[in-house]
């Protein structure tokens, strides 16, 4: 069980993860230590092909690591398996990618109702609506993504990480198909629902001074945490 005052929400011991390419063995993250504090909000910086989404794919349980260990909302993910990590993930983590993922055949409401749908969640549709009123969508429910501009797609998106009661939300580069102007009010928004939710942040960002909003900034270089590793 997660103790949210006691368990670091992140702690990542000496991970490493290796791919294989043409080639040869890629080495992605080489020896990787990080905590993370609940209700911490970190931003992680490097440059494009430091090892940063990767990082926060081994964190959701997408990737595994070749070695190390990693320990997320009081879980070792080390030995799970691939059902065990969708429970997890299901459970622990929301994601929010830079594109937004939607599925273009369902309104708002069901995008962010249907994953809680698929694990019997009872009144996943008042959820749904609850968190849609959060980010600001009380109005547009019923739209279907490609009604919806793309600061509203990204609330519904945040919303649907959101709704499952995540701990965690890790988000990679989520303003990077927006304006600046709208990529500044879904920053806030993430910022806000922090604030309101208890959740840590883990932001993946290019933008360095929207990292040091972070209560915490991590820099990654060539596969490993060279700063700000640790609270």
């Amino acid at each position: 069980m997660f103790d949210a005052m006691t368990t670091a929400a992140v702690s990542l011991k000496d991970v490493h993860l290796s791919l294989p390419s043409r080639a040869g063995t890629v080495d992605i993250l080489r020896g990787v230590d990080l905590t993370v504090k609940p209700g911490e909000a970190l931003g992680i910086v490097g440059p494009s092909g430091s090892g940063k989404t990767t990082l926060l794919m081994v964190i959701a349980g997408l990737e595994r690591a070749s070695r190390g260990e990693v320990t997320v909302a009081g879980q070792s993910l080390s030995g799970k398996s691939e059902d065990d990590l969708a429970a997890f993930r299901r459970d622990n983590v929301g994601i929010v990618f830079q594109s937004f993922h939607l599925i273009p055949t369902m309104t708002a409401l069901e995008n962010v109702a249907v994953p809680l749908e698929f694990r019997g969640t009872k009144d996943a549709m008042a959820i749904a609506e609850d968190k849609l009123k959060r980010v600001g969508l009380g109005h547009r429910l019923t739209h279907y993504p490609g009604q919806l501009s793309g600061g509203e797609q990204q609330r519904v998106a945040i919303a649907r990480a959101l709704a499952s009661g995540a701990r965690i939300i890790i988000a990679d580069e989520p303003t990077g198909n927006l304006d600046h102007v709208t990529g500044e009010q879904i920053i806030r928004l993430l910022f806000d629902l922090r604030g309101q939710e208890g959740t840590s942040l883990l932001l993946v960002t290019h933008d360095r001074s929207l990292a040091q909003r972070c209560d915490r900034v991590a820099e990654v270089l060539d596969g490993k945490i060279v700063a700000g590793a640790h609270p």
